[in-house]
């Protein structure tokens, strides 16, 4: 910054760095660190020594994740005795938390046929006898002869236990579906929650 003395007929400038007493801090309209440490001890309510976990913790340590999975029209007419895993197992001590699932049915030649009464699509954790935590009604969806899609979130409105260490899957409740060549895309919204304090 250069400041600006005398007048138009005899101008001259000095550079703010050639000013004496600068040391003295006595520009109260400047930043100075400690000026920004008093500001932020009022506003936080909080001394200097703590701000590490009130500023830098995040927000929350379980971020919304997502993933995206194919199930092949193979995997899908198989799907009751090989349920497909759609989320991995996480570390022990942790679970996958649900939020919601969308699946797109990729509607291809040949619609799926043979779904009888009770053959719905449900998430659950670790395999076809885990614990339940979606169900998708298969006909009309599976039974389309266009693309089709479904939007489903967690059924039950209870507190669930959460199983540590246990992949989320994809399963066909009973039977198996006879015929079809459509896949099935998914998108899947979750957590992984640390199950420790």
């Amino acid at each position: 910054m250069r400041i600006r003395i005398g007048d138009v007929a005899n101008p001259a400038s000095i550079d703010h760095a050639d000013l004496g007493a600068l040391e003295s801090d006595d520009h109260l309209q400047y930043h100075t660190d400690a000026r920004a440490e008093t500001w932020l001890e009022t506003l936080l309510g909080a001394a200097p020594a703590t701000w590490g976990a009130t500023l830098f913790a995040p927000l929350y340590a379980a971020p919304l994740k997502t993933a995206t999975v194919t199930v092949s029209s193979a995997e899908l007419l198989a799907l009751n005795a090989s349920p497909k895993t759609l989320i991995a197992a996480p570390a022990a001590g942790k679970a996958l938390i649900l939020v919601a699932a969308e699946l797109w049915l990729d509607f291809a030649t040949t619609k799926y046929d043979g779904i009888a009464a009770g053959e719905d699509l449900t998430i659950r954790y670790t395999d076809g006898s885990g614990a339940l935590l979606a169900t998708i009604e298969t006909d009309p969806f599976l039974a389309a002869e266009a693309d089709a899609f479904r939007y489903v979130e967690p059924t039950t409105t209870a507190a669930i236990t959460p199983v540590a260490a246990a992949p989320l899957v994809l399963h066909l409740s009973t039977g198996e579906i006879a015929t079809g060549d459509s896949p099935l895309k998914l998108r899947l919204l979750y957590r992984e929650l640390t199950l420790t304090w």
